[in-house]
């Protein structure tokens, strides 16, 4: 693969990303966005199976019992799940115990944007109101799409920055870091899964 390819794929898996993640806001419901399904079907597109496996799984369970509700919006596991696997297996590979934090960053940064775009649609709901007092109808399709469009690229922003900013810079840091810190992160990320696996019990505990 040349370098430029090298580049180019992250990127276009940023973008299908960014169209399965719109899976979230009720464009079909197909579950594709779950990381259960999403980290695996990245894993195989960049040849990290296992590495897919092991994320999607981890997001998977720690997200299990955040859901939307009303204003509440959660960390955005889709978007966690992407950046934490094109990170890990980019031009400029993080390691998958800085990939998971960085990762779960990412997913919380895009959870306070999607916020402000929430708050930003709100003018669209004004405009369509307008036009019915005003006796016309809205243009339902054109507001419905304007919104998708921002709310994908959005997310496409975000990963993009964790490729080709964020990632090559933790790289760069990785090997400069303290040990103890480094440390840290790798006891993490083996103690993920057994996090995760005490959330799914609670969520399931508390739904009983």
């Amino acid at each position: 693969m040349s370098s430029w390819q090298a580049w180019l794929a992250p990127a276009g898996g940023a973008a299908l990303v960014a169209l399965v993640e719109l899976d979230v806001v009720q464009v079909g419901q197909f579950m594709l966005s779950r990381p259960l399904v999403l980290g695996p079907l990245l894993g195989l597109l960049f040849a990290a199976p296992l590495a897919g496996v092991a994320l999607g799984l981890c997001l998977e369970l720690l997200s299990l019992d955040d859901v939307p509700v009303g204003d509440s919006l959660p960390l955005n596991a889709p978007v966690a799940t992407a950046a934490a696997l094109l990170m890990a297996a980019g031009p400029r590979p993080l390691p998958l115990a800085a990939a998971l934090a960085a990762g779960l960053v990412a997913g919380w940064a895009h959870q306070k944007l999607e916020s402000l775009l929430r708050w930003r649609r709100r003018s669209l709901c004004l405009a369509a109101e307008e036009r019915v007092r005003a006796g016309g109808a809205p243009a339902w399709g054109r507001l419905l799409g304007r919104a998708l469009a921002e709310q994908a690229a959005m997310t496409f922003a975000v990963l993009l920055l964790c490729i080709f900013v964020a990632g090559p810079l933790l790289a760069a840091l990785w090997f400069r870091s303290p040990r103890p810190l480094t440390s840290g992160l790798e006891s993490g990320w083996r103690l993920a899964p057994w996090l995760g696996l005490g959330v799914a019990v609670y969520a399931l505990r508390r739904r009983a």
